[in-house]
Parts: C-alpha cells; sequence; structure tokens
C-alpha cells in the first residue's frame, strides 16, 4: 500500500501459524530519483488475529502511526482512508 502524497509504502503481509494470522509491517520509502525501494522498519512483533483481514488492518493502522510518529506528519483524514482500503 502506498502512502497518499508520500514516498512510503507498507507492505502488511501476515503469516500463518497456529490457525491464527501474525500481523506484521514492513514499511518502504522510495527513492525518488531511483524508484528504488528502501526498506526502513519493519514490526513482526505484532498481534494475532483469527481473520487475515484484522491482521491486515491492525498492521496498516500500526504502520501509519510508526511514520507519523517519527518520519512525517499525516493528517487524521489520510489514516482513515488509507486503514479502510
Amino acid at each position: 500500500m502506498r502512502l497518499p502524497n508520500s514516498s512510503f509504502r507498507i507492505d502488511s503481509v501476515p503469516t500463518f501459524s497456529i490457525g491464527r494470522f501474525f500481523a506484521q509491517a514492513r514499511i518502504f520509502q522510495v527513492h525518488p530519483a531511483t524508484h528504488e525501494q528502501v526498506e526502513i522498519f519493519a514490526s513482526i512483533n505484532l498481534p494475532d488475529f483469527a481473520t487475515e483481514v484484522e491482521a491486515i488492518a491492525l498492521s496498516n493502522k500500526w504502520a501509519i502511526e510508526w511514520i507519523h510518529e517519527n518520519l512525517l506528519e499525516i493528517t487524521p483524514d489520510d489514516v482513515h482512508h488509507i486503514a479502510m482500503e
């Protein structure tokens, strides 16, 4: 998922083990000149869920909050719109 109006991309592909989906998020920044995607942060210690949809939603929400707190300003409207995707 690419964040609107930014160079950040979030990969929220959960893992599946012992009948549960474990949320995880990898955050990439796309270099403006080369378009190379550079991983800048990853978290695999997020909660587990019964469904893949729940795990992805939490991963996206967590990553957006991490970017907001650590790297740039994202408006609450952006967070709501992206979390619903």
